[in-house]
């Protein structure tokens, strides 16, 4: 309930009150959560040794290890961010689809980063239908901050990517973006107030000027 109270407005946490009295329960609503904090932070020792230890991404006991073609950092452009949301959505893969949104606010060169970094229950599997790979993203906004973000991407499409970062720049990203608590979810509500066509050159639909 920590999150869903939290990120409640003031009717929702009416309503949400409301339906637990009315099963006869005491309910302590939760603390606030933590505010992620901006920006790229830096590495703790633990991360800093674990820049020698190999790969971060590491399989949950009783799974194959990804691939090696998987274990690789990749630099992107903007476009090419672009590409693999408009391909995810296409290919209705889950995570992902066209965003004039996510562009118009995309730092136009970057740097981007994406690795293959799925979680326990996202873990590749092609019997289960998920022969896609759940990648992290590093993108840097136009303001110059760096967030994370989430998409799916076909390993064939992942493999074709140049790989132009050297290996152990590549695992430092890898931590760095692990790390990172903002995402574009967080950054995005923080920088409604300041959108504009003129600023942004982006123009909001009906349906997000209705819900702002």
């Amino acid at each position: 309930m920590s999150w869903l109270w939290n990120t409640a407005g003031p009717e929702k946490r009416a309503w949400i009150v409301s339906h637990i009295e009315k099963i006869g329960l005491r309910w302590t609503p939760p603390s606030p959560l933590p505010i992620p904090r901006k920006g790229v932070p830096p590495l703790s020792a633990r991360q800093r040794m674990g820049l020698l230890a190999g790969w971060p991404v590491k399989a949950p006991a009783g799974r194959q290890p990804l691939p090696r073609e998987a274990r690789v950092l990749k630099a992107l452009d903007t476009d090419a961010v672009s590409a693999l949301h408009e391909e995810a959505g296409r290919l209705r893969l889950g995570r992902g689809g066209s965003s004039p949104w996510l562009q118009a606010h995309l730092a136009p060169g970057g740097p981007h980063y994406l690795f293959p970094d799925p979680a326990d229950y996202c873990w590749p599997d092609p019997e289960a239908g998920r022969r896609w790979w759940e990648c992290r993203m590093l993108l840097t906004m136009i303001d110059g901050e760096q967030v994370s973000s989430m998409l799916a991407v076909l390993p064939e499409t992942f493999t074709t990517l140049p790989s132009t970062v050297p290996r152990f720049r590549q695992r430092r990203l890898a931590h760095v973006a692990r790390a990172t608590e903002r995402d574009t979810s967080l950054w995005g509500r923080d920088h409604r107030t300041r959108c504009s066509p003129e600023q942004c050159g982006y123009v909001p639909t009906e349906e997000e000027t209705t819900s702002a």
